[in-house]
C-alpha cells in the first residue's frame, strides 16, 4: 500500500492546502465530482442567457470604474465544492512582517483583525458562511490581473464594482439571488469614510467581508477553477515578504466572488 504524501513546511500555500485536505469539503468531493458538478451548473446558466451577459468579461468592462477594467477572468464553481473552515478565518491572526516608509516595520496580524466590522472576529462563523452557501447553487470568482493593489487609487473601487454586480443581478432576478458578497481584503466599502469598527456599520448593504475572514480558502477557489476551465492563470502565486522592500513579487491578483441563488426554494 502506498503512503500517503503530506505537505511538510510552512508556507501558506501548504498550510491552506492541509487545512482543506482535513476539511469535509475537501474529502468528500474527487476531481471527477469536481467536473460533473461544473458541467451542471454550466448547463443550468443556459436557462439564464441575460444573467450570462452580465457574467461576461465584455459587460463588466463596461463599468465605469477602473478596477473592472483590470478584471482579467471570469469563472464559476458549484456552490457545494467551496471549501469554508474555521481554520481559514484563524490565518488573518497569524503575524506577519510589514514595512510601510521608514522605521524597522512591525510583525503582528492582519490589521483589519478586531478593527473592521467585516474581519475577524466580527464577520459570521465559517459554520454559518457553510449553511448559507448551501442555500446557493454557483459560487461566480472574479479575478483581476496583476497589479499593484495598495497604495494606489481609490480602495473603495473594488466594493463599488460587487455592489454594482450584485445589484445588477438581484434586479434582474430579484431581492436575494445574490446571497452573500465576498470581498478581498478589509471592506472599504464607505471609503473615505473610515469603518466605525467593533461590528458597527452605517452602510450595512454595501458592506462586503473578505473571502478568507469568512473562511473561504481562496487557494482552492483558483486551484479548482484553473482545473475545471484549464486557464493556469488563476492559480495564486502566494507574496513572499509581503509590504516590504523585498517583496515578490511586487504584483498581486485581486479575486471577489458571488455566491448566487438560481433555483428558487
Amino acid at each position: 500500500m502506498a503512503k500517503k504524501r503530506y505537505l511538510s513546511n510552512y508556507s501558506i500555500e501548504n498550510i491552506a492546502q492541509s487545512i482543506v485536505r482535513d476539511s469535509a469539503t475537501g474529502k468528500k468531493y474527487s476531481q471527477e465530482d469536481k467536473k460533473k458538478r461544473y458541467q451542471e451548473r454550466l448547463q443550468l446558466l443556459e436557462d439564464f442567457p441575460k444573467l450570462k451577459e452580465i457574467f461576461s468579461l465584455e459587460h463588466i468592462h463596461r463599468y465605469d470604474i477602473s478596477w473592472a477594467k483590470k478584471i482579467a477572468r471570469m469563472g464559476i464553481l458549484p456552490s457545494e465544492i467551496i471549501v469554508v473552515d474555521s481554520r481559514i478565518q484563524d490565518m488573518c491572526y497569524l503575524p506577519f512582517w510589514t514595512y510601510y516608509g521608514s522605521g524597522e516595520g512591525s510583525f503582528s496580524r492582519c490589521a483589519g483583525v478586531g478593527n473592521f466590522s467585516c474581519c475577524p472576529p466580527f464577520n459570521l462563523n465559517a459554520e454559518k458562511v457553510h449553511a448559507l452557501l448551501e442555500r446557493t447553487d454557483i459560487f461566480l470568482v472574479y479575478q483581476s490581473k496583476p497589479t499593484i493593489m495598495f497604495g494606489t487609487g481609490d480602495p473603495s473601487e473594488l466594493f463599488k464594482l460587487v455592489n454594482g454586480l450584485t445589484d445588477e443581478i438581484n434586479s434582474l432576478l430579484g431581492k436575494g439571488t445574490v446571497v452573500q458578497k465576498f470581498g478581498g481584503g478589509p471592506c472599504f466599502a464607505c471609503y473615505p469614510e473610515p469603518c466605525e469598527g467593533e461590528g458597527k456599520c452605517r452602510s450595512p448593504h454595501l458592506k462586503i467581508p473578505s473571502l478568507e475572514g469568512m473562511g473561504i480558502c481562496v487557494d482552492q477557489v483558483c486551484k479548482d477553477l484553473a482545473f475545471l476551465t484549464g486557464d493556469e492563470h488563476w492559480k495564486i502565486t502566494w507574496i513572499k515578504g509581503f509590504g516590504t522592500p523585498e517583496q515578490k513579487p511586487k504584483k498581486m491578483k485581486g479575486t471577489v466572488g458571488l455566491a448566487i441563488q438560481l433555483k428558487k426554494e
